[in-house]
């Protein structure tokens, strides 16, 4: 552990240390992951995970999460959450993930009142400032602690502690919920989900790991980063890859030539909607 991580992650387990126990909002990723492991090495049996499973988590996701968790005996309450029946996030308009983490947070934080946690922390890291994040907006609302942002850490320091404590999220690709991959003021639908579902795990199959479907129903675009092999893989399954997603109901599959960007859809809001 070079000098600058370690000072960031002793004063990570200060803080934690001084919150004497807390409720970690939890989803198996990078951030999410290190963050409990490391609040259950500072605080025992006064830390636990929350994962909340909603129609936005894909299957692989939450077995990914929960065997997770298992692997490293760390404690998890899982809490479902039906985020199809609220309007506000159906219509899909670009503040959108400002209602889902209200909701979402006040599920959490109900569940910490029930089981006494006095605070409740999530994952966010500096490298998420440099996008359009509306739900910072409800975690901060909702005093919601941010102890990796607090300390300064960015995604690239946390997969490097990550890989020295062998957590097996390390090197885990980036991943958002599913409602990120269908264009503002659509409405979203599960019909939209399982689409999108089904043709990222397709795709994951055949060894693509960093990757999104857009839907832009009937049209998928399929987002891979643009490396030899992939477009190398591309080629060999592509008239498989076009029969199979048009067997999930799409009509035309393309590629898009910009490759792989995390955040992608928040290049058609304006300046104004960005604010």
């Amino acid at each position: 552990m070079d000098n600058i991580i370690k000072i960031k992650y002793d004063k990570l387990l200060q803080i934690l240390q001084d919150l004497k126990n807390c409720l970690v909002a939890y989803s198996g990723g990078v951030d999410s992951t290190f963050l409990l492991f490391t609040s259950h090495e500072v605080l025992g049996d006064k830390t636990s995970g929350i994962l909340i499973d909603t129609p936005f988590l894909p299957k692989r996701e939450k077995s990914f999460a929960l065997k997770t968790a298992s692997q490293l005996n760390l404690p998890l309450i899982v809490q479902e959450v039906n985020l199809l029946q609220y309007s506000s996030i159906i219509r899909n308009q670009p503040n959108r993930c400002y209602f889902c983490k209200k909701i979402l947070f006040e599920t959490i934080e109900a569940v910490a009142i029930q089981k006494n946690f006095q605070f409740i922390i999530e994952g966010s890291n500096t490298d998420d400032l440099n996008d359009f994040r509306p739900g910072r907006k409800a975690i901060q609302e909702m005093n919601i602690l941010s102890p990796l942002l607090e300390t300064g850490f960015t995604k690239e320091e946390i997969r490097q502690i990550s890989k020295e404590k062998n957590l097996p999220t390390w090197n885990k690709p980036s991943f958002s919920c599913l409602a990120t991959r269908i264009p503002y003021g659509t409405d979203i639908t599960s019909e939209h989900l399982s689409r999108i579902e089904k043709a990222e795990l397709y795709l994951s199959e055949l060894g693509f790991e960093q990757l999104r479907v857009r839907d832009h129903y009937p049209i998928a675009r399929i987002e891979v980063p643009l490396m030899d092999n992939d477009l190398t893989r591309i080629h060999d399954y592509r008239h498989q890859i076009v029969e199979r997603l048009k067997s999930f109901g799409y009509h035309w599959v393309t590629l898009d030539l910009e490759e792989y960007r995390s955040g992608n859809m928040n290049k058609e809001l304006n300046p104004e909607e960005l604010m």
